[in-house]
């Protein structure tokens, strides 16, 4: 008998992007059968949430980067991109990215499927650090 479980099925994926930089982030989602999930047709929401990797005086991390629909973010990625080929894709401008100081970060990319019985899925599919670097226009 199995002596625990573990439900965290998000992979990690490190993300290194330049500061003032255009960001953009394609993810194909697939069941286990290997098969794209239809993203359009079935209305996935995404959330997209960037926050400092350690928080001042033991508070909250402020979140520096997210999808509008994230409560509280400074910064915002554009409109998430989805279609039925399990694509979703992720961007934010140069001037929103050159709002965001230089240095470590973490993030973490979820969706919501809407169920007609009132119970949303909610999965976190990728984790790990978010890494802005200096733009050689900071260091002149």
């Amino acid at each position: 008998m199995a002596s625990k479980v573990n439900l965290d099925v998000s992979e990690i994926l490190n993300i290194t992007a330049k500061r003032g930089d255009t960001f953009s982030l394609t993810v194909t989602l697939k069941d286990s059968a290997g098969t794209a999930l239809t993203l359009s047709s079935s209305n996935y929401e995404f959330f997209f949430i960037v926050k400092e990797a350690s928080s001042p005086r033991g508070g909250a991390a402020r979140t520096v980067l997210a999808t509008a629909n994230v409560t509280g973010a400074q910064n915002t990625f554009e409109d998430t991109v989805v279609d039925d080929s399990g694509n979703a894709t992720f961007t934010a401008s140069s001037q929103v990215m050159g709002k965001i100081a230089s240095g470590a970060y973490v993030y973490e990319i979820q969706y919501r499927i809407p169920n007609t019985t009132g119970v949303d899925e909610y999965k976190t599919v990728l984790k790990g650090s978010f890494t802005l670097n200096t733009n050689i226009r900071e260091q002149v």
